[in-house]
């Protein structure tokens, strides 16, 4: 039966209605799926060039406050421009404040020998930690004045990463403007959280989702206060001015259950988000940061998941200017450990053989930057690989083993599987085993004679943090290697005496690299960073070290010398930039260590009023008057 020409006017209508809608659900579908795709393809690329961008604030050196901002009571309540005591009589009377503070008149010095005086009497942590906080909300340049008074003593104080307890008091004290806080619930809105920070000229952000701090696990936001102290000393070793950095916790929730059902945590009591959700919000903090602040903006990522922080270095890292301190910092310090014991031995650094135990992100990290000296020393990808193995709970990574990691899959070679780690020792032969498991004790008495054997000077990584969580202790690695061994730890350890004689163990940490690092990208304008240039920081970290710490075996140069090495890293890091282009600072500086020296924050005080002049014709009365007048009585 031939159908009627309206009924087949309907069918086609109604054929069309679906086609149109499903070219509508398809193009909503292809949009859905651009916002999720990574930033490598070409409709990315297409939102990064028509994305707005603010006016490009990077090179702005004075962060001064301009004259008709200034108002008296107002620079008493911040800590950015309070002098306290230090106002002269003069200010304090211009600015409208004169009987708000009592008459007498402090220098910086005088101020600083308070502060310490004060300090001396505390007497635990807690109370140091709390005065300490207070003095950095209250006078900004008086309290890191303290600090570099003497950086040995008093930077350690602000740092809470080795204490739960001082963690719980930083929550308690918690006040506005110590720095971004951007929960899963802003997604969408990031942008517009970023501009609510009050400068204009951050140059340094610090990031982390507190997932994974210190071997301990999921510490949410309560990680906020390690956060600060990693960026007083990017100010008090690396030089950088405070207005440029910036603290951003990404608040996604926490599955630590303690937190979860604790009244006064101050984070979002939900279970972590899903990856989906979590990546879509640090693509946006990402492209918003770039918005803001332009693509020369350093990112540090800390704290973060193993393969998180893998996956963000792979998408982010051609595009912004981001280093992760576990993945890159941390293992470029445990690297430049590797140099020198090859110095001491006069070997090369093809001839070494590595065992990692464990996927944690210092693992990967050094592996990979050991990836790039061993072909910089000429050597294939196939032959580099052959030198670098990994071993987990389940055994070696080798090829056709069901159970590898996701993120060690580049690292997994071609092998027979062996199970046990005495085994692996023995017939991998390595002369450098590096534990970043957090299972303690694991390096057992029989994993330490096994790699005496196996070499004949073995260097023992036990990076696990805190020292509880090591891998193994000091005493067990010089009397089980029968004090052949070079021993490296995450913690800092006292000397130690074996057959008569002092040794001490060396202290991988990562504040020997993240500020001259830190200080040198952002002073050369870097837009993306290479592996390649962690490997230039820890060659030379590794020629600072002084022979008489050699003679002990501690591979490490002297943390007192902190801020000597951070400006020696700056220098390596700004040298090498103008050396492979990758600097946007135009003219290079002739002299790149003074131009550092120069750039370097300067806490004294300012002088926060203009001078006063006179613009009217000078009027002299009588010949006594002009008299006076030509002397400048």
């Amino acid at each position: 039966m031939q159908k009627s020409p309206r009924m087949s006017r309907l069918s086609d209508g109604k054929k069309k209605i679906k086609e149109d809608e499903k070219k509508e659900k398809a193009e909503v579908d292809l949009e859905k799926n651009k916002e999720l795709k990574c930033v490598s393809n070409y409709d990315k690329t297409e939102i990064l060039d028509y994305m707005p961008r603010y006016m490009d604030t990077f090179w702005k050196m004075d962060t001064r406050l301009s004259g008709s901002k200034v108002n008296g009571l107002w620079m008493l309540n911040q800590s950015n421009y309070n002098k306290g005591l230090a106002f002269t009589l003069n200010e304090r009377r211009v600015l409208s404040i004169h009987g708000l503070l009592p008459v007498a008149v402090r220098t910086m010095g005088e101020q600083v020998e308070v502060c310490k005086n004060l300090l001396a009497t505390f007497t635990n942590n807690v109370q140091q930690y709390i005065y300490l906080t207070y003095l950095s909300r209250r006078n900004r340049r008086l309290f890191y004045s303290l600090l570099l008074s003497n950086p040995d003593r008093y930077v350690p104080m602000t740092d809470v990463s080795g204490s739960l307890d001082l963690l719980t008091v930083h929550r308690m004290l918690h006040s506005m403007g110590q720095g971004l806080y951007i929960c899963i619930k802003d997604l969408g809105h990031v942008s517009q959280i970023l501009c609510n920070w009050p400068h204009r000229c951050v140059r340094c952000l610090l990031v982390s989702n507190g997932a994974s701090v210190l071997s301990v696990g999921d510490l949410g936001v309560d990680e906020m206060p390690i956060l600060f102290s990693n960026l007083h000393q990017n100010v008090v070793y690396g030089g950088i001015h405070p207005a440029y950095c910036l603290a951003v916790m990404l608040d996604v929730g926490t599955n630590n259950e303690e937190l979860l059902q604790d009244p006064i945590y101050t984070g979002l009591k939900e279970r972590r988000c899903s990856e989906k959700l979590y990546d879509q919000l640090f693509e946006e903090f990402t492209l918003s940061v770039m918005q803001q602040y332009g693509p020369r903006a350093l990112i540090l990522c800390k704290d973060f998941e193993a393969q998180k922080a893998k996956k963000q270095l792979e998408l982010y890292r051609a595009r912004q200017c981001i280093v992760d301190l576990d993945f890159q910092c941390f293992a470029a310090v445990a690297l430049a450990g590797v140099i020198v014991c090859n110095r001491l031995k006069r070997v090369f650094f093809s001839s070494n053989v590595f065992l990692f135990y464990g996927a944690e992100a210092i693992n990967i990290g050094m592996a990979r930057l050991c990836m790039v000296l061993l072909k910089r020393e000429g050597l294939i990808e196939m032959k580099a690989r052959e030198k670098i193995w990994f071993f987990d709970a389940n055994g070696l990574i080798v090829l056709g083993r069901k159970d590898i990691p996701e993120e060690l899959l580049e690292f997994a070679n071609q092998r027979d599987p062996i199970f046990d780690l005495v085994e692996a020792i023995q017939e991998l032969k390595p002369n450098i085993l590096v534990g970043g498991s957090s299972l303690p004790n694991t390096f057992t008495p029989d994993v330490l004679r096994a790699m005496e054997k196996s070499a004949d000077q073995p260097v023992i990584f036990a990076l696990s943090r805190p020292l509880e969580q090591a891998e193994c202790s000091a005493e067990d690695a010089f009397s089980y290697t029968k004090g052949h061994c070079i021993f490296i730890s995450g913690s800092k350890l006292p000397p130690l005496k074996y057959a008569n004689k002092w040794y001490q163990p060396g202290h991988c940490t990562s504040s020997y690299l993240v500020a001259g690092i830190s200080c040198g990208v952002i002073l050369a304008g870097f837009t993306t960073i290479p592996d390649e240039a962690f490997c230039v920081a820890a060659e030379r970290l590794a020629s600072l070290v002084w022979p008489c710490d050699l003679e002990k075996r501690n591979v490490y140069p002297p943390m007192r010398k902190i801020q000597c090495i951070s400006l020696q890293i700056a220098e390596a890091i700004f040298t090498y930039a103008f050396g492979r282009g990758l600097a946007t600072l135009y003219p290079q500086p002739e002299n790149p260590m003074e131009y550092i020296k120069n750039s370097m924050y300067n806490p004294e005080y300012r002088m926060n009023i203009v001078d006063v002049y006179c613009m009217q014709n000078r009027s002299i009365a009588t010949t006594e008057s002009r008299k006076y007048y030509t002397l400048d009585i």
